[in-house]
Order: structure tokens, then sequence, then C-alpha cells
């Protein structure tokens, strides 16, 4: 599927030729005829791209423009003008317009045009996931500084709590009128420490603390757990989860956390792909290779080429910004290639998409 475009114009024969055949090579359009309307839409369907005339009957389009660029900057703008008018659609371009073009429109260039405008949206999204990510791992670090400097004195009041509890228990102390309260309130730090330690595990885990030892284990054990860990979220979407092994596979001596880990981003971006229900589909096997193999299959629309090229780079995403940091399969691929292992997406454009990752494993003992 192509990027979503509004067209804004005031000529409608013009606009719904241009529709129909903007649609014929699977752009998905809608049209506006004048100002209000295109903001309206803009608004309500968040196009990725606008063509924008610059003469519209009730607003300049250069006026249209600023708006957009100060209320949707990541929404990208192609001009649209007659020959008499290129000075103002050159103006447009230092507003922030991604393109112009003059009419009358030659299709090829504008589907082109649309395409230029998209990858720019994407770059400009990619630099503000980057932007995101630094404050994200600044707040791990922040959380894991808070975490150590809280995890000292509870402790410490922990245990002076316990001692002053022992204490209670002694004779002289017992047999106070007093002793029941306070060893209610001493037994009151005691849990309310262990809240707190609690929140300090929390914290450590924001600021990205993991085993990183490796251990052996069975690779169909650790898919299983790592689509646990988005089992829940598959039910509420209707999805189901099937796993298979034709018979028992090899043993591999990895870190079972990170192998746990890339099943479920791998996982999480099925169920992007599958919102109303669907399958996943786990198969790990033995290659001839010295491998073991763990491929994914999804019964979502798959993965058009054009982005299929990019999926693994560090920042690059299809989700809105604030909704997906674009490290999840550069992450993955980071995490194979340490481990002397691979992912690759084999499956492109649909029915859904297919990613293998394999892993090194252990030599068997003759």
């Amino acid at each position: 599927m192509r990027p979503k475009t509004l067209l804004i114009d005031d000529e409608r024969d013009f606009v719904q030729l241009l529709a129909v055949r903007l649609e014929a090579r699977d752009f998905p359009v809608t049209a506006a005829f004048d100002a209000a309307g295109g903001l309206a839409l803009v608004e309500s369907q968040a196009p990725s791209v606008v063509v924008l005339d610059v003469n519209l009957p009730d607003r300049s389009g250069l006026d249209v423009l600023r708006e957009m660029r100060e209320r949707w900057p990541l929404v990208q703008v192609v001009m649209l003008t007659g020959q008499s008018d290129v000075a103002t659609a050159v103006a447009g371009m230092k507003y922030g317009a991604a393109d112009y073009l003059t009419k009358p429109v030659d299709i090829d260039a504008l589907t082109a045009a649309l395409e230029r405008a998209v990858m720019r949206r994407m770059d400009q999204e990619e630099n503000l996931r980057m932007i995101e990510t630094g404050k994200l791992a600044a707040i791990g670090r922040l959380a894991e500084g808070v975490a150590h400097e809280i995890s000292n004195p509870v402790n410490i009041m922990m245990q002076k709590a316990g001692w002053a509890l022992e204490l209670m228990e002694e004779p002289g102390f017992s047999a106070s009128p007093e002793a029941h309260e306070v060893r209610a309130e001493l037994e009151a730090i005691v849990n309310q420490g262990r809240r707190c330690k609690t929140v300090v595990g929390r914290l450590m885990k924001v600021g990205g603390r993991i085993d990183p030892r490796a251990s052996e284990f069975d690779p169909v054990e650790a898919v299983r757990a790592g689509l646990e860990l988005v089992r829940e979220r598959a039910a509420d979407q209707s999805v189901v989860f099937d796993v298979c092994a034709a018979k028992p596979v090899a043993r591999v001596f990895l870190p079972r956390f990170e192998i746990e880990q890339v099943v479920r981003r791998l996982a999480e971006n099925a169920l992007d792909a599958m919102p109303r229900g669907g399958t996943l589909r786990a198969e790990v096997r033995d290659r001839p290779s010295g491998v073991v193999e763990i491929e994914l299959e999804d019964t979502g629309p798959g993965v058009p080429e054009a982005i299929a090229q990019r999926i693994f780079e560090p920042f690059f995403s299809t989700k809105e910004v604030g909704k997906g940091s674009g490290l999840g399969l550069s992450i993955c691929d980071g995490i194979m290639k340490s481990l002397g292992g691979s992912i690759a997406l084999t499956r492109t454009d649909g029915p859904g998409a297919v990613f293998v990752v394999t892993l090194p494993a252990m030599p068997t003992s003759d």
C-alpha cells in the first residue's frame, strides 16, 4: 500500500481524474476543494502527503502550507502550480514544502514526488527517534543511578529495624506495655523497606541491566518463553500462536535472555501487523550447516519491498514518532551478529512476513 494522500485543489474535474489515476497505482486518496475542507481532513485523517494547489478559493496555498507546518510538521506537502505561479511554489519550498510540480501534472512525476516525500518524512521521523532514544537512554542512566542511591540506605534501614525487632524479644523489652505497639511499627518499617526494594528492582530494569551469561538450553523452550511475554496482548487481538518442531533440535549455548528478547521483539512486530486477529507460526529446526533456525511467519499484509530494504537500519520505523523507537529490529540484528547468528526477512509483500533467525548449535559429542 502506498502512502495516504490528500489532494487539495478547487478544480474538481482535475482532482477527480488525478484521484482515479493515483488509486490505479495503489495510492489511497481523499480530496478537498478548498482550504477549510483540506485542513479538516488533515486533522481527521492524518495523511502522509498533501498535494496542495497554490491558488484556493478561500485562502492562499502558502497560508495553508504555513498552518500545516505549524500544526502537523511531519505531513509532507507537494505544491501544484500553473506556469505563471512557479515563483509562489518556490516560495513554498522555503516554507518547508517537499516538492512542487506544474500543471498539467505528469502522473509518473507525481508518483515519484509522492514517494520522495514519504522517504523525507521517514528521515524526519528517524531523526526525532534518535532524539527520543537519547532522552530515554539518559532516563535509563538516571534511573539506575537513583536505584543505587536508594538501595544502600534502604538496606541499612531494614537491617536496623530487624535488629530492633530482635531486641524486642528480650525480656526487658517484651514486658513493656508499649512493646506490641513498637513491634508493629518496626514491622511496618520492614514492609515498607521491601516495597522500596521492589521499586529499586524496577528502576534497575529501566536502566537496562540484564544477565549476559551464556547457558545451555533448548531453543524451542526459549521461543515459547519469548512468545509468552506477549501472550496477553496476542489474546486481546485474537492472534493465535503455533509453535512447532518436527523433532528434538540441537541445544545451543548462548545468553538465553537475549534470544527470548529477539523472539519477543519479532512477535511484537507481527502483532502490530495483525491488529484484528491472525496466526503467528514459529518453527524451530536443525540445519546440516550446524545451525538452528527459528522461523516466524505471520498472517499480516507483509512488508513492502521499499521498506524491507531499510527495516534493520537504526531508528527506521513505519510507526508514528512516540509509538516506536525504530531500534527493535536493529537491536535484534546486532544481538544475533554478536552471538554468531543472523536474522533476515525472507518474504516481503505478503501474504504475511517471514523472519528467520539462525543460532549456532552446540557441537554434538560422538
